[in-house]
């Protein structure tokens, strides 16, 4: 037996429309750090910069090495033929790239003392060590 054809409202089309897209986490965290006191931003950027700075140090240079060497083999592999390169995926990330960059420079210039104490406390941490 057929099923009868549901009757359809058109004045509420809300349910069938596209929801809008929901903020991420890390959006929402920092929506949340901006609405506190410049002091605040300060001292949490200081000390977020820190704990960075220290990682980085105690890890950048295996890390460099790694990254160096991979990208110094990568290059002879693609000189010797053995890898083909997909340039226009490699133009695609880039451009996804680009997006999160220009991101991260709203949130630069709209939490300047975040940024700022976060600048120095990388200093501070990199130094420490």
């Amino acid at each position: 037996m057929a099923k009868p054809i549901p009757e359809l409202n058109l004045s509420d089309l809300s349910k069938y429309t596209a929801k809008p897209k929901e903020d991420s986490i890390f959006d929402v965290t920092i929506s949340k750090i901006s609405k506190h006191s410049s002091s605040t931003n300060l001292l949490l950027g200081t000390f977020c910069g820190w704990v960075t700075g220290v990682g980085v140090s105690r890890v950048g240079k295996v890390a460099a090495f790694g990254l160096g060497g991979g990208i110094i083999l990568l290059h002879f592999a693609c000189e010797l033929g053995y890898i083909h390169v997909n340039w226009e995926k490699v133009k695609e990330g880039v451009s996804h790239c680009q997006h999160q960059m220009e991101k991260f420079l709203r949130f630069v210039k709209k939490n300047s003392c975040l940024s700022v104490g976060f600048v120095g406390g990388f200093f501070f941490g990199v130094a420490s060590t």
